[in-house]
């Protein structure tokens, strides 16, 4: 009898170890594409940091760590934007009010949506993440950069947590098509980001055409004034964001050659020194009465842009910005050519239409025939549940 127990024994240990292997052939299978010991198909996903994430499954829990993911899924599945998502970070209110006002009325449910706090301010805890049972989670590449030098992604890790990283607001020349491949294999709707990633290239290339051969100092040297009017003057950016696309359409873009970092202040003693014949100023829907009082010089808060701007408030509040001290010598005002253009272009995969508008301003006789403003229409009617009321593009009233 003890022989008979001991060589069961050794039978239902063998099986186990065969079961064991079996299963971990299956899961090293998963990061190959196959599928896992489950029968459900595996996914690896390779983001913008160049990381490789391997799911078990298809993820159908997915949180957005910034709220403004939702211009990227909107475009992906105009149908339902907020399918699979469980919870998004808190900036959207903040950021973009016209936007979300406007998904809120043909999609209720993103109102009801939970909200995760901030991660780029580090009041998202690992706790409350690990509560909403994500499959995934999504940052921003320079979120990623924070969490991982306050561990924070650490703790992330620990919590068996996995993440991609996705990127529309440090380097978007480069990294707009490669976040809509990664968000629609997330969220299965690789056909959806297929077209939309298509379309974005070729405005790009289009845009990139004509300009080539522009002479280097035919180039405008443009100055881009980061949600002008919101704070003292004057916010700019360096070898990314949004002055990539003003390089790209055939301008020079200032702040590469006086900030030292990729984003940062100047004063407007040096705008007005500098001189330029182009500026830009973002501007957007944001509440005068929660920015009140971090203005000192400026005539008015911001240049009013979105959803919900009409062209009249959007020249008047753009030309209030040239009452900014000194800013009345300035060229660019002087010679009408001062802009406005909504800020969210900054952080959306819609920044591509920023570049064409960019392009007609810098340089329009050679885009003379190129109507960023229908373009805007179509992408609407063609990709988004939402209409594409409001004002994006703003020019000084003459």
């Amino acid at each position: 009898m003890k022989r008979m127990r001991t060589l069961l024994v050794g039978l239902s240990a063998a099986l186990a170890l065969t079961l064991t292997a079996c299963g971990g052939a299956n899961n090293e299978d998963a990061a190959t594409g196959s599928k896992t010991s489950s029968g459900a198909a595996a996914l690896t996903i390779t983001d913008v940091k160049n990381r490789k994430v391997t799911f078990d499954h298809p993820p159908q829990r997915v949180i957005l760590g910034e709220g403004r993911g939702l211009f990227a899924t909107a475009l992906l599945n105009k149908a339902n934007p907020v399918e699979n998502v469980v919870a998004i970070g808190n900036d959207l209110d903040s950021a973009a009010p016209s936007f979300k006002k406007s998904l809120e009325k043909v999609v209720p449910a993103v109102a009801k949506l939970p909200t995760i706090g901030n991660l780029a301010k580090g009041d998202v805890s690992v706790e409350n993440l690990v509560g909403l049972k994500p499959d995934a989670l999504v940052m921003s590449a320079d979120h990623f950069d924070t969490l991982s030098t306050n561990g924070m992604l650490e703790k992330i890790d620990q919590a068996g947590i996995k993440y991609v990283v996705t990127d529309f607001r440090q380097h978007p020349l480069t990294n707009t098509t490669k976040s809509m491949d990664v968000l629609g294999k997330l969220l299965g709707k690789t056909d959806a980001a297929t077209k939309f990633t298509k379309e974005w290239t070729d405005t790009v290339t289009r845009i990139q055409e004509r300009t080539k051969d522009i002479p280097a100092e035919k180039h405008p040297k443009t100055f881009l004034w980061r949600a002008a009017g919101l704070k003292d003057c004057c916010a700019t950016v360096a070898k990314s964001n949004l002055g990539e696309f003003i390089n790209a359409a055939g301008g020079n873009n200032l702040g590469d050659s006086i900030l030292k970092s990729e984003s940062g202040d100047v004063t407007n003693e040096k705008v007005i020194a500098e001189n330029p014949p182009i500026i830009i100023a973002t501007g957007g829907s944001w509440d005068p009465k929660k920015e009140a009082g971090k203005n000192k010089k400026q005539a008015v808060m911001h240049a009013e842009l979105g959803y919900q701007t009409d062209p009249t408030t959007a020249g008047k509040t753009l030309a209030g910005l040239l009452q900014t001290e000194g800013f009345n010598q300035l060229q660019a005002g002087q010679k009408h050519h001062f802009y406005g253009v909504w800020h969210q272009f900054y952080d959306s995969p819609l920044n591509f239409l920023a570049m064409e508008q960019f392009a007609k301003w810098l340089h329009p006789d050679q885009f003379k025939d190129i109507d960023p403003a229908a373009h805007w229409q179509k992408i609407h009617a063609e990709y988004l549940p939402i209409k594409a009321t409001g004002t994006f593009f703003s020019e000084l009233p003459k």
